[in-house]
């Protein structure tokens, strides 16, 4: 069974392992028939403000969106990483 998604949701988005929150789920036809997930990553990882193709879908920082297809989202207990803690285990 698919796991469900809603805005809000802490995410994480495969491949990559990169983290962020739930902002849009739903049809965005511009894009391809289906249901389509968009993603406001913790990090400026993504290629977009929540604008493709001249649509808006949601809002966030500019390079932060990304719009996705909801297998390639696992939503859970996915905080924030620490940016400072790998160099921390590097001393």
């Amino acid at each position: 069974m698919p796991q469900l998604k809603k805005v809000g949701d802490r995410c994480e988005v495969e491949p990559g392992e990169k983290r962020g929150i739930v902002k849009f789920v739903g049809r965005a036809e511009a894009l391809g028939p289906g249901f389509w997930v968009g993603i406001q990553y913790d990090e400026p990882l993504g290629k977009h403000d929540g604008t493709v193709k001249g649509i808006h879908y949601f809002d966030c920082p500019p390079q932060h969106g990304a719009m996705l297809r909801p297998d390639k989202v696992k939503v859970g207990d996915y905080p924030e990483r620490d940016p400072f803690e790998e160099d921390e285990e590097e001393i």
